[in-house]
């Protein structure tokens, strides 16, 4: 798998313009599939929480969208990413699933805010998997029964270094701050 796969990418694909209907099957945001009923890709409707598009993850009714990826096996993977709330319709809290091949679900929820119509509040999450094979497919679920759902942007996925890593980076960084230290004295924070 590439150090990060990202949503961002989607920003090459086809022009949603204010907002286009993408049925179950579309490959119209670039690296990813349309899974459920239909999602809503958004242009111009709402704010993006990076660039200018996202994804309304219930169409008509629930949706979801899927990527599948390298990974290697074993690996632990980070998965941050951004949800907000279509608040055109009911209800004000809107539910989504993440999964990646072979891992348990991750459930989430977000709430409409009482901001002007078109605009989206934005918060982040993030899941963690591990890899149960060479290849991981990592999917977004509308939960809710409704065609108003949760909106989803700047999906990044990054590789979690191994605790042995870590120490072997903490050490690393020690030596370099001792030797640091011998050269230009000793700083502390107030």
């Amino acid at each position: 798998m590439p150090a990060r796969s990202s949503m961002a990418a989607s920003r090459s694909g086809t022009n949603p313009g204010v907002f286009t209907p993408l049925a179950a099957g579309s490959t119209a945001i670039t690296g990813w599939t349309v899974g459920g009923d239909s999602v809503d890709y958004i242009g111009t409707y709402w704010n993006a929480q990076n660039g200018s598009r996202s994804v309304d993850l219930s169409g008509n009714a629930p949706g979801s969208i899927f990527q599948t990826f390298d990974t290697m096996l074993g690996q632990v993977y980070n998965v941050t990413f951004f949800l907000g709330a279509n608040g055109d319709g009911p209800p004000p809290t809107k539910t989504v699933s993440v999964t990646a091949t072979g891992n348990a679900a991750g459930n989430y929820s977000v709430g409409t805010t009482p901001f002007p119509p078109n605009v989206v509040t934005w918060s982040p999450f993030n899941y963690v998997f591990t890899a149960t094979g060479t290849s991981t497919t990592l999917t977004f679920t509308s939960t809710g029964q409704t065609a108003y759902g949760a909106a989803l942007d700047n999906v990044n996925v990054t590789a979690v270094p191994e605790p042995a890593t870590w120490a072997l980076m903490v050490f690393g960084f020690g030596a370099i701050g001792g030797v640091l230290r011998r050269r230009q004295g000793s700083f502390a924070f107030a």
